[in-house]
């Protein structure tokens, strides 16, 4: 995978883990690509399970 695209995807699934963070919901994910959209998702994910740790 080209590195530039791994940052991308990178750069996604921290801005899902930020917005899970900040208790967003998961229907305002701003990506529409499905890989984009998949780890967004997962970060949103990640950031949920973070929460109910620290909780």
């Amino acid at each position: 995978m080209k590195r530039q695209k791994r940052d991308r995807l990178e750069r996604a699934h921290q801005r899902g883990y930020q917005a899970g963070i900040a208790g967003r919901s998961k229907e305002m994910c701003p990506y529409q690509a499905l890989t984009q959209r998949s780890y967004w998702m997962g970060g949103w994910r990640q950031a949920m399970e973070d929460k109910v740790l620290i909780a």
